[in-house]
């Protein structure tokens, strides 16, 4: 079993993420390269400095800009709005892949929606799939069937109940967005030929794979339940822990242990691969608050002594310290943490509060570093950076 310091795991995820540079990403074939690294990154509606999805790719693709992320998914469909480990973008080439995790979906979605007396949306499936066939791609607003209720969250007619379905088993796709609002079209009219070939495992082959891509995702994981293993497929341990020792019996993955650490880690050759060019660095990143980096929390706090909760849903009088905190990577250690200001609402790249880690002592070459950082993401917010940020971390 490989022996891994700490500071040569936390170089290995580093290097592995690109949040060092090293491999020069740029553009929309960056984030396309992050992508075919990655698999997976997951998708959160919230807008407070970019969603979630753009944060992800910024901190690893130089001069990235959302639009990108839109082209990929919507002009080239090289990517595709679905549900991984939460709602997610994943490469579109695995879609067919994914038939027997959105077989798992559906079922729950149907449970769900039958639970909360919208079983009626099952009776109008078909009409929906011909009215988009006809119409072409709809909003979940766009075929208002059945009784408006109020539920607090979903959809509030069976119409977009049964969409919404629909989407979860895989029939209908993501056309395009406004914003956060999803059109839909028939999967087959949306994504290339190719990426809808199913695949038709036996269960253990599709859990295999489906735990490949699960460590691919952030590149060193540990066995425990965590984060980072949130599915259905992942829900009983010993299916977890028998697929990775499958996995690395046959070389797929490679077994570690980290210093200090009783767990059983897991790495992707790739990352054991690139862990001879990773080093500390002076490189500076923001990091998103769901990037792939922080999945699973429990294993940041073992490994970068981090301790991160995402307050959103927080009251405001119970947060320790803000709505929506990114954590600051430095070289191959998280620094500090911010609170950002609105950036449309500010017009500007603002930080409000701005707290170092314990027993972080910044030097001049840190902060020369977090400043470039700084400027980067003003450029990825095409806004201006506040004149005072500096002010406030010193």
């Amino acid at each position: 079993m490989l022996m891994l310091t700490n500071r040569e795991a936390r170089a290995m995820l580093v290097r592995y993420h690109n949040l060092d540079g090293a491999d020069r990403f740029r553009g929309i074939d960056g984030a396309r390269a992050v992508m075919d690294r990655l698999g997976t990154i997951q998708f959160d509606p919230l807008n407070v400095v970019g969603r979630n999805a753009d944060l992800v790719l910024q901190a690893r693709v130089q001069g990235y800009r959302p639009d990108m992320l839109q082209a990929l998914l919507y002009r080239d469909r090289f990517l595709v709005d679905g549900y991984d480990k939460e709602m997610c973008i994943y490469t579109a080439r695995d879609f067919g892949r994914y038939a027997p995790q959105r077989a798992l979906h559906a079922a729950d979605a149907r449970r769900w929606l039958e639970g909360r007396g919208q079983g009626e949306a099952f009776d109008m499936l078909e009409h929906i799939l011909d009215v988009i066939r006809e119409k072409g791609p709809c909003t979940l607003t766009d075929i208002p069937l059945g009784e408006s209720k109020d539920f607090g969250w979903g959809p509030r007619r069976p119409s977009g109940a049964a969409m919404e379905y629909l989407f979860r088993a895989g029939r209908l796709c993501v056309a395009d967005k406004a914003g956060t609002q999803r059109r839909f079209d028939l999967t087959e009219r949306v994504l290339p030929p190719e990426c809808m070939q199913l695949w038709e495992p036996d269960d253990e082959a599709f859990v295999d794979w489906y735990t490949l891509r699960r460590v691919r995702c952030v590149g060193l994981l540990w066995s425990r339940r965590g984060g980072a293993w949130q599915g259905y497929v992942f829900g009983q341990d010993k299916v977890r822990r028998v697929a990775l020792e499958r996995l690395a019996e046959r070389g797929a993955l490679v077994p570690c242990r980290v210093e200090g650490r009783r767990e059983d880690f897991y790495a992707v050759p790739e990352a054991l691969r690139l862990l001879e060019g990773a080093g500390g660095g002076r490189h500076a990143r923001f990091i998103a608050p769901l990037d792939n980096l922080m999945w699973d929390r429990d294993m940041v706090e073992a490994l970068f002594g981090f301790k991160y909760r995402w307050e959103v849903y927080t009251p405001r009088e119970k947060r320790q310290y803000g709505y929506y905190v990114l954590p600051v990577l430095y070289g191959s250690r998280i620094v500090a943490r911010f609170d950002p200001a609105p950036a449309q609402k500010a017009g500007c790249f603002r930080i409000n509060n701005w707290w170092w880690e314990d027993g972080v002592h910044p030097s001049r070459a840190m902060l020369d570093a977090i400043g470039i950082a700084m400027e980067r993401f003003a450029k990825y917010l095409g806004l201006p950076l506040d004149d005072g940020n500096m002010d406030i971390i010193r």
